[in-house]
């Protein structure tokens, strides 16, 4: 304070340290707030829901690529239809009726989201998956 105090009699202030810390001290004689410290508890509660909400993006395109994939591979399997004007019109009113179920969301692709009965729903899509999965082996 005596550094800063014109009045002041003292013609000398030592220093024992650098001059990071006599400008940190400068700063809060002046008025400015100090940082405070970082909250390491909140820093990984953020850290974790990151991470969850990268994961649950994760699964949402690897369900997307599943679900074409499996579409794909019936519409294979499914014996050759003529193509007709009722297939064509039958076709192009279910897109438009399922375009109105997407969301968009900025640049990113478009996310049709499914809505399960109850937690059990999860548990028998989990063991049909299992089932053909396991009919490779």
């Amino acid at each position: 304070m005596a550094a800063l105090d014109i009045n002041s009699d003292v013609d000398e202030v030592e220093m024992h340290s650098g001059m990071e810390e006599l400008k940190s001290r400068l700063e809060v004689l002046l008025g400015a707030v100090p940082e405070a410290p970082v909250d390491q508890s909140e820093r990984r509660r953020v850290e974790d829901e990151a991470r969850v909400a990268r994961r649950k993006e994760q699964v949402s395109a690897a369900g997307g690529q599943m679900l074409t994939a499996a579409f794909q591979f019936l519409s294979e399997l499914l014996p050759p239809a003529p193509d007709s004007p009722q297939t064509g019109q039958l076709a192009g009113e279910l897109k438009s009726r399922l375009s109105e179920c997407l969301d968009h969301e900025g640049d990113g692709p478009p996310k049709l989201t499914i809505t399960l009965p109850d937690d059990s729903a999860l548990g028998g899509l989990a063991e049909s998956i299992a089932r053909l999965m396991s009919l490779k082996q």
